[in-house]
């Protein structure tokens, strides 16, 4: 057993799988859930009563793909160096009130979705994956897997909650009035599973900084250096463009069209929100699943096999067929979705260690942000160019066949299990 695995028994909440049920909650109204995939909700409102096109509202997202790439590695950064509560709680206040903001939204002032849009997904970020796997990697070893499954869990169950939340508010109240309702309950959640629960183990943050501050040949031990993992390895740039085409491709569908797409063929909006809401159950299953497989299997075999799903969800959105096509399309865009942030956080500890993992994730993350952002414009400016989605769609098709390929070049693991 690593001595990270030691837990203390003196107290209930003391233990390390407290850490996991919080952070799964904390993954809930993170900034995919709150930021991007509520955009499918509030798409058809917002635009109906500022008279704005779909690809302009989606190309909000945009700033999204600045912001996040920008500061998801910066908050990893910060939260490598000065720990999590210091750096995530006053973010988090922040981000919970960037969100409540865009209720201010106007056609005359349109432009400002774009600082608004910015601000929560840049803030977001520190209450992104890489704080919650941060946490996970340092606590967890032999059963890494698993733990990050069971937490990525949250952001499913953000898929399925806070899109249902809006629509909700939306219907009883307007979408000002649920925008501030998105807002205040990624605050109070976000805030109170940071501050009660997520931590590092006891000196974890001391070992680090000194490994850092004092680097010797004994220190890689704990992981290799931010530097050396993007200039000496080929497995940071495969995982970056993997993460970035997925980005683009699977969170374009689901993030801020998939609603839309499906109300155009004749669904009701609260039809389209509870399919989009499958790919959220969908997303929980696999976390599970791909978690406890990572585990279990060669990790890039079995990454490669299950992200052979989206193509196929792809494909039966093109065949424009009924149900239960758009049912069987969500679930198997949900399943990959769902899936890669267990890769990721495992795939960045196993290949580069835990000595600079914040950083490093967040680097690879942004690339992941960047597809988020920049998927829907494409998708919702396709459909204001074509008249339909199809022409993006099959672009996707082809971009997700590579990046399941892309899987297999990865390699063994320079940290396996023990390691640390």
């Amino acid at each position: 057993m690593a001595a990270t695995d030691i837990v203390e028994p003196r107290a209930l909440f003391k233990n390390r799988w407290w850490i996991v049920a919080a952070s799964l909650l904390g993954n809930v109204v993170g900034p995919g859930p709150a930021v991007i995939f509520t955009t499918n909700v509030f798409m058809l409102p917002v635009t109906n009563a500022l008279h704005i096109s779909r690809g302009l509202f989606s190309s909000a997202l945009l700033a999204s793909a600045i912001a996040s790439p920008i500061l998801t590695p910066t908050f990893g950064n910060l939260i490598d160096r000065f720990g999590i509560r210091r750096v995530v709680l006053p973010a988090t206040v922040l981000y919970g009130l960037a969100l409540c903001s865009l209720s201010l939204l106007s056609a005359e002032h349109f432009w400002l979705i774009y600082v608004m849009v910015f601000c929560a997904a840049g803030f977001g970020a520190s209450l992104g994956p890489v704080v919650f796997s941060k946490s996970i990697v340092a606590w967890f070893d032999r059963e890494r897997g698993i733990a990050l499954g069971i937490a990525t869990c949250g952001v499913g169950l953000g898929t399925l909650t806070l899109p249902a939340l809006a629509e909700f508010f939306i219907r009883s109240a307007g979408w000002r009035a649920a925008y501030i309702a998105v807002g205040l309950t990624v605050l109070i959640v976000g805030f109170a599973m940071i501050a009660l629960f997520v931590r590092e183990p006891p000196g974890f943050l001391d070992t680090m900084r000194a490994a850092r501050a004092h680097p010797t040949p004994g220190a890689e031990q704990h992981g290799i250096s931010t530097k050396a993992a993007i200039t000496s390895t080929r497995q940071f740039s495969l995982l970056f463009a993997i993460f970035l085409i997925e980005g683009t491709a699977c969170n374009g569908i689901l993030s801020g069209n998939f609603v839309p797409l499906l109300v155009d063929r004749g669904y009701t909006p609260v039809e389209a929100v509870a399919l989009l809401g499958t790919s959220g159950l969908a997303a929980m299953a696999a976390r599970v699943f791909v978690g406890v497989g990572l585990d279990l299997f060669n990790g890039p075999i079995l990454s490669a096999l299950v992200m052979l799903l989206p193509p196929l969800g792809v494909g039966l959105l093109l065949t424009h067929a009924g149900s239960p096509a758009p049912f069987f399309a969500a679930i198997c865009i949900g399943l990959a979705i769902g899936a890669e942030m267990d890769m990721l956080g495992f795939f960045v500890s196993r290949y580069f260690g835990r000595h600079s993992f914040g950083t490093l994730y967040g680097l690879i993350f942004s690339g992941f942000t960047i597809g988020i952002g920049v998927g829907p414009s494409f998708l919702g400016f396709g459909h204001d160019h074509f008249g339909s989605y199809d022409p993006v769609l099959r672009a996707f098709f082809v971009a997700l066949f590579i990046a399941a390929l892309l899987f297999l070049p990865l390699g063994k693991y320079k940290y396996p299990k023990g390691a640390h």
